[in-house]
């Protein structure tokens, strides 16, 4: 089976080796397509235009005119996504795939994760993508830069973001990491199965201990540790470990 988000990765770092460009609303158009006219048509500005136009200019002199790509930040997400792939169904701005994102912090950056600049609104106006294990970024950097590769500590992001396009199995392909188990339901009193077994070992990890973490039932005293950690944790205290309760114990829940 493909890997998507290797294949994305591809793409990006191809984007990069080819000095893709920067220009405002595009969306991976190509040769011809892109001329000094369509660059003015596009850009914000006189001095936005100048800036864009010139960087073009130096790549083609540089004989990359045939093979570059002109992105903004988004687009250049969103046209694999949606044009080669068809994983989205239209075009998407850097605040859409924010909000398309689980939110997750910066400690918790992997490969296929998104990365983000926000306004003083909380509005993500930037966007770039995490594409090694070394945490580099791939980005529509600006007019002046193009698509460039280069550290997640040289971009001033904000806020980062696990998007919902890549599977757990293609990220550990990538990482070499064993998938993390995937609960599927809510699991509450009376219920018995290997998710069980899996509920108690997160428990355990955060430090509510005193399971069998073998047993796969459910019963009183699992219960009442869900109970317990979901108190500590200012959750809603019912001894049932739907999405929230999973999640805030780090686990993924997918219902």
């Amino acid at each position: 089976m493909a890997n998507k988000l290797k294949e994305f990765i591809s793409y990006l770092e191809e984007q990069v080796e080819n000095h893709s460009i920067y220009v405002w609303g595009a969306q991976g158009q190509q040769g011809s397509a892109v001329t000094e006219a369509w660059i003015k048509k596009r850009e914000t500005s006189e001095a936005n235009f100048k800036r864009a136009v010139a960087f073009w200019k130096k790549q083609c002199e540089a004989g990359f005119g045939d093979v570059l790509r002109a992105f903004d930040c988004s687009g250049l997400g969103s046209y694999w996504l949606q044009n080669v792939k068809h994983i989205i169904p239209g075009d998407t701005n850097a605040n859409g795939f924010y909000g398309k994102c689980k939110k997750i912090s910066k400690s918790a950056l992997r490969v296929g994760d998104f990365v983000f600049k926000l306004d003083s609104f909380g509005r993500a106006t930037h966007i770039g993508y995490v594409v090694d294990q070394k945490l580099n970024v791939v980005e529509a950097q600006g007019r002046g830069y193009g698509v460039v590769k280069r550290p997640l500590s040289k971009g001033s992001w904000k806020a980062y973001g696990r998007p919902p396009y890549w599977t757990e199995e293609e990220v550990c392909e990538i990482t070499g990491e064993t998938p993390a188990y995937v609960f599927e339901r809510v699991l509450k009193y009376g219920r018995r199965g290997d998710d069980v077994c899996e509920l108690k070992k997160l428990l355990a990890a955060k430090g509510f201990t005193g399971l069998t973490l073998t047993n796969r039932n459910f019963y009183r005293q699992t219960e009442n540790v869900v109970k317990a950690y979901q108190q500590a944790n200012k959750l809603t205290v019912d001894g049932k470990a739907g999405r929230n309760t999973i999640e805030s114990l780090g686990g993924i829940y997918s219902e």
